[in-house]
């Protein structure tokens, strides 16, 4: 059996691994969805960081408002008003920041605007993918098959497939690639 030493260092170490975890993630979703590696590009990013801290909606956002929009979020989540958020309080912040997210995926896969997502719309982005990048012709992806070039070339995207379908991505109402 355990000591209670052991035990309560075990937990502590598990909560602060989720702890790291949950910052890591709220730091992406904090940022208007601007992660990478879920094929999301810098145009999302920027309209995720427009949606969430331009106040006064003129495009463009300052410091002051990153910062007012920061405490206001805070101040709205630090329940017990003590000036520190717990992992409760904290967590909530966090799915509110996810949230947005979320509603920004399900408008990439609705592509029909009707408020549900069919599987063809669901698996459409991906349908090709395989084909469209499988460099050395085995029928499957792998390290072989990643682009040459520089680090930002490596990175694979659905902006490919967004284009192909003549859409610039969630939120794009207005027809085709508009670059």
């Amino acid at each position: 059996m355990m000591s209670r030493k052991k035990t309560m260092l075990l937990i502590a170490g598990a909560a602060g691994f989720a702890g790291i975890t949950a910052l890591a993630g709220f730091a992406m979703a904090d940022m208007g969805g601007g992660w990478q590696g879920r094929g999301h590009d810098r145009g999302m990013f920027w309209q995720g960081m427009i949606e969430r801290y331009d106040a006064n909606k003129d495009g463009k956002i300052t410091q002051d408002e990153i910062n007012n929009n920061r405490e206001a979020w805070y101040a709205e989540f630090d329940v017990d008003k003590d000036g520190k958020l717990s992992l409760v309080e904290f967590e909530k912040l966090w799915l509110k920041a996810r949230h947005r997210m979320m509603v920004r995926e399900f408008q990439f896969f609705d592509t029909d605007g009707d408020g549900s997502v069919t599987i063809l719309e669901y698996k459409s982005p991906l349908e090709d993918i395989v084909a469209d990048r499988d460099r050395n012709n085995d029928g499957a992806l792998s390290r072989e098959d990643r682009p040459r070039g520089d680090r930002g070339k490596q990175r694979w995207r659905h902006r490919d497939t967004m284009q192909k379908m003549g859409d610039d991505g969630p939120g794009d109402d207005d027809g085709p690639d508009d670059n």
